[in-house]
């Protein structure tokens, strides 16, 4: 091993021992870490002596020696550069001592007169042996000594000053020997001289580096190394031979077989404190908890700073824990296995007990391999219910199998297999249904409740997975579970959503909520609680009974739930139902009040629920650009109960806003994604035929269309749903219909719509009569127009009020009344224009006469749309655009399209203007 010794240490020892040879005895401590070249430098001064012709006796102190008394002297004798009689004398008195050493109740730090008296003998026999010649004792590893040993060399340094003796002793700083005065008492003698060995630096490192491994980039590698070994030389010689940084200064050639025995030699040489403290620490940084290593160890932290200062100056750690992550794998190791549980397990408790993150806490449960506190079980099935968020699904296993195992109850052992389905129909979903039946190995075989079936079941809608949810479903009936849980508030409340949500999959239980019937014609007394009476309400609604459905409900429900995970979904599916019964208007409050609060608590599960409604409202309400940034939030939220249906329905509302928006090739990108989210068996299957319909209808294939919206049509009357304002099939029917000149059929379609609607229905009615008057003779167009223009003006979706005034300028201007048709269309174009809806400005003529524009001094704020008016108060107001965005929840984007289409309306150039503008509407 290449080991660099400055002038000065050399030339200190060579004092020393010339003192010696000259009859001036003295005490030589060379300190440095483990393996920092003390026992190189002992060994120059054994060679050194040799060959001056002195005597030199040599030991080397071990931890597995250090509690048999007279340890290193005995060493002493054995290891003798020339035997004289005088050491078999030191042998007797060892052997003749050894009940002395060995007396009970003995003060280490005390010399008693029978102690004594075998330490002079022993002093006597030394002074005897150095008459032969000069006499040098080294001793390498000091701190591992036995006690009486040190008591005999601390009596022999204060008996050598004019003596031709030499004590050379090799001492680790920091370390603890069996005698904690002694190396106070060695340092306070005036003939003691302290040798300390600093760390490599960068440029001895660069030295050897040149001289062994050949390296003409010596000098940019040395750094690397350096830090890698901490300068300790024997480190940093194994890294050399290991060659690290054979290719790139990073990589090892051949593994680090020579550095690992190095760290393992360093560990087998430090004091058994610094030891523990090391493999402790190796335990803890696993998780980043070096700070509880005196609690895990039960240590002051006097003694674990001293021994953190050994390990740092040893190379092993640095800053930021061990330097190399083979280092603490060599400490670990280096553990017996049961300690090594013990020590993962206390770090648990530890952590648990500070309100540690359950993945660290849970980490430990596993390295110990044990989990036997109470609290262990439920911690391990949060820790996989987050690992499963972020889709970490080895992890989440592993936590589940554990508190699988270790589950000591009825309902922990429910909890666990409920998570152990989840996980594994996500690595395996053909094994899921068995989870869902009786399970051995438990003495009772508890069946699971309707909570954890509930649950599991959605997870796997959730994720799309229909054969196995069917086989679930299927279980469920013949197993008997559904007739033992018929009362089941919790498992009614699912069989409602199921059938609102997914009813071809409702259909396989054996007792399915009512369809047709109304519930004061049923008998069946209204569901109890929240989420049951929510999916109730939005039965109703799908099957088009907005006479029984009780709206006026809807919006007390909303206002007395708080948004929670609880109640979440609840809010959702009461929030939907007023979409679905064309209550816009009200359902945009709440929806934005629920989207704002999700957003502020961040909740990407509610956030994701939240958005994907309001992007239906403003679809609903003609606000595209509002629509495709709803429906992108939804998309981008990263949450486990961001399942498929949220996806595929945001999806679908960002297809339609583009297709409104004449961005048909962005709508066509998404077509692939739509494909593979959506499911045949839910209703997020009907809103992507519905979107992909008008897709096909707007890059003018009717065939195409028409078999989408035929398709939809046939699903919803096979589930019983009949709500024209949830999707509008027929009026989509007929305007394929209409496109393929058919038009008697599409007069009978949209008739059989316009029979069937509610009056609380005005925008679905205001489209149904749209698309009935292109369906009729010219001379029946327009007071069917004038209808549907009075009706949207209420329903106020801009999109449709800009096609219906459109459609009615150009019916006039075929009659030949040009100044209305030229007001009409002028105001088509302006809603239009306002609402992004691009696709509709070549149908509606062009804008180049300055009089066909109305005059913007006559315009005012209240012109302008719901979303335009918030972002105009904001600007207003002196908001940036960013300022403005972050207010309203949209993005930057957003806010510019909204001010463009603002300073249009309003016939303005800059913000200065706005303000005028709104002050003077105040006043």
């Amino acid at each position: 091993m290449h080991v660099s010794h400055g002038d000065r240490e050399l030339v200190t020892l060579k004092k020393m021992l010339g003192s010696c040879l000259g009859r001036k005895g003295g005490v030589l401590l060379v300190e440095g870490t483990v393996a920092s070249g003390k026992t190189e430098l002992l060994r120059k001064v054994s060679n050194d002596a040799v060959e001056g012709g002195a005597i030199v006796l040599s030991a080397v102190a071990v931890q597995t020696e250090k509690e048999i008394p007279f340890g290193v002297i005995d060493q002493l004798t054995h290891n003798v550069s020339v035997a004289f009689d005088e050491v078999a004398e030191l042998q007797e008195i060892i052997e003749d001592g050894g009940g002395v050493a060995a007396s009970p109740g003995a003060d280490p730090e005390r010399v008693d007169p029978e102690r004594g008296r075998v330490l002079a003998k022993l002093h006597a026999a030394m002074m005897r042996l150095s008459e032969q010649g000069p006499l040098v004792i080294t001793v390498d590893d000091l701190h591992h000594a036995d006690r009486i040993s040190l008591q005999f060399l601390s009596y022999l340094a204060r008996r050598i000053v004019n003596k031709r003796v030499l004590l050379a002793l090799g001492v680790l700083p920091g370390a603890v020997p069996a005698l904690p005065l002694f190396l106070m008492e060695m340092s306070s003698q005036t003939n003691c001289r302290r040798v300390m060995l600093e760390p490599l630096s960068v440029r001895q490192i660069g030295e050897i580096l040149r001289e062994s491994a050949g390296r003409a980039d010596a000098a940019c590698l040395a750094p690397l190394y350096q830090e890698l070994g901490g300068g300790n030389p024997l480190l940093v010689n194994a890294l050399v031979a290991d060659r690290l940084g054979a290719a790139d200064g990073l990589r090892a050639a051949g593994g680090l077989a020579n550095y690992r025995r190095a760290v393992l030699t360093c560990l087998q040489r430090m004091d058994r404190t610094s030891v523990e403290v090391a493999q402790a620490l190796s335990v803890l940084e696993t998780t980043g908890s070096q700070h509880l290593i005196g609690r895990l160890l039960r240590f002051d932290s006097g003694l674990v700073r001293r021994s953190e200062h050994i390990l740092v100056r040893s190379g092993l750690l640095g800053g930021q824990g061990y330097r190399h992550c083979e280092a603490r794998a060599v400490a670990l190791e280096s553990l017996a296995s049961e300690r090594r549980a013990e020590l993962h397990t206390e770090t648990a408790r530890l952590l648990f007990q500070d309100g540690a993150g359950v993945a660290d806490v849970g980490a430990h449960l596993l390295a110990a391999d044990s989990a036997k506190d109470p609290w262990a079980v439920p911690l391990l099935i949060e820790a996989a219910e987050q690992q499963l968020q972020t889709d970490r699904m080895d992890r989440a296993t592993a936590f589940v199998r554990l508190a699988q195992r270790e589950a000591a109850t009825e309902e922990q052992h429910a909890e666990v297999t409920l998570m152990l389905a989840r996980t594994e129909w996500r690595l395996n979903p053909a094994a899921v249904a068995r989870h869902l039946g009786p399970r051995s190995g438990f003495p009772s075989e508890p069946a699971l409740q309707p909570r954890q079936a509930v649950q599991m079941i959605r997870g796997l809608l959730g994720q799309g997975l229909l054969e196995q949810t069917t086989e679930a479903l299927r279980w469920v009936g013949e197993s008997g579970f559904d007739a033992q849980h018929a009362d089941s508030e919790e498992w009614n409340a699912f069989k409602t959503w199921l059938l609102c949500t997914y009813p071809p999959l409702a259909f396989q239980l054996p007792s399915v909520p009512e369809q047709a019937g109304r519930n004061g014609q049923s008998g069946r007394p209204l569901p109890v609680g929240d989420l049951a009476r929510s999916a109730h309400l939005l039965g109703l609604v799908l099957r088009g009974d907005l006479a029984d459905a009780g709206l006026d409900l809807a919006e007390e429900r909303l206002r007395r739930l708080r948004l929670s995970e609880s109640t979440f979904e609840a809010l959702g599916i009461t929030l939907r139902a007023l979409v679905y019964a064309d209550q816009y208007d009200l359902a945009s409050g709440w929806g934005e009040a629920l989207f704002k609060e999700a957003n502020d608590r961040n909740e990407p599960a509610w956030l994701a629920l939240f958005s994907t409604i309001m992007s239906e409202v403003a679809i609903g309400q003609g606000e595209l650009t509002a629509a495709a940034d709803y429906a992108c939030t939804a998309m981008t939220c990263r949450s486990e109960q961001n399942s498929s249906t949220v996806s595929g329905i945001s999806r679908s509302m960002l297809m339609l806003a583009l297709v409104e928006s004449g961005d048909l090739e962005g709508a066509g990108r998404l077509l692939p994604q739509l494909a593979s989210d959506t499911a045949a068996h839910g209703l997020e299957g009907l809103y992507f035929l519905h979107a992909r319909g008008h897709y096909h209808l707007a890059n003018q294939q009717p065939h195409t269309a028409l078999r989408d919206f035929e398709s939809c049509g046939q699903r919803m009357s096979a589930w019983g749903l009949d709500s024209a304002s949830f999707i509008p099939w027929r009026t989509d029917r007929a305007q394929a219909l209409i496109a393929l000149h058919r038009y008697g059929e599409a007069r009978e379609s949209a008739a059989d719509q316009l029979a069937g609607l509610d009056p609380i229905q005005r925008r679905t009615r205001a489209i149904t009569l749209r698309v009935l008057a292109e369906a009729v003779e010219l001379k029946q167009r327009r007071a069917l127009l004038e209808e549907a223009l009075c009706v949207m003006t209420e329903a106020s979706d801009h999109v449709e009020l800009a096609r219906i005034r459109g459609l009615l300028g150009r019916t006039h201007q075929v009659l030949g009344d040009a100044a209305t048709a030229r007001r009409l269309l002028d105001q088509a174009r302006e809603t239009a224009c306002g609402c992004g809806a691009d696709r509709l400005l070549p149908s509606l003529g062009t804008d180049n006469d300055a009089h066909t524009m109305p005059c913007s001094e006559t315009r005012s704020i209240t012109d302008l749309s719901a979303a335009e008016q918030r972002v105009a108060l904001l600007v207003g107001k002196g908001r940036t655009n960013s300022e403005a965005a972050s207010e309203l929840y949209i993005t930057v984007s957003t806010v510019e399209q909204h001010l463009t289409r603002i300073y249009r309306k309003l016939g303005i150039k800059q913000r200065s203007d706005l303000r005028a503008r709104l002050v003077g509407s105040h006043t």
